[in-house]
């Protein structure tokens, strides 16, 4: 007479013999599947963030490379060393250049630090600019400083040259 092996015994014999049951391939097979979702999200993420960067960059950049900045600019960079704050105000043109120039780099640092644009990207692209204007227009804006009787005028232009 021959007995029947229940399903209890089969799955004994089964585990014995070193197969997987249709429940841990079941858990592997989810566990690998929201490892890969859990990768791909990290990577669109960085793909994402990189992109919303360039695209902030270039609004940034295309935004300030107006002609106006570009006259503004090229007054701004023949000012003479040891030029006073009396002498750009008495010259129309050249305060408005300044006073141009000024607003534009206090607006774009504020912006790199609110993290809206990538400091490496206005160092790349306008970095030695953003420099010779601090350079030839600190005395002027110390000078409006002390006038204004505030430290906060241009501090973010400040920021961004140094």
């Amino acid at each position: 007479m021959r007995v029947r092996p229940n399903l209890r015994d089969i799955k004994q014999r089964v585990r014995a013999n070193g197969a997987v049951d249709l429940s841990t391939l079941a858990n592997i097979a989810t566990a690998f599947t929201v490892l890969t979702a859990v990768v791909f999200g990290l990577i669109e993420m960085r793909r994402a963030r990189k992109e919303r960067e360039e695209r902030a960059a270039f609004v940034a950049v295309q935004a300030i490379l107006t002609p106006a900045w570009m006259d503004s600019m090229t007054l701004v960079q023949a000012i003479s060393d040891g030029t006073t704050p009396s002498e750009i105000e008495t010259d129309p043109r050249l305060f408005k250049a300044v006073q141009s120039i000024a607003c534009i780099l206090e607006s774009l640092g504020y912006a790199v630090f609110a993290r809206m644009v990538p400091l490496n990207v206005v160092d790349e692209c306008l970095g030695g600019t953003v420099r010779v204007a601090w350079r030839k227009l600190r005395a002027y804006v110390e000078y409006e400083r002390e006038r204004a009787g505030s430290q906060k005028n241009w501090e973010w232009f400040q920021w961004l040259a140094e």
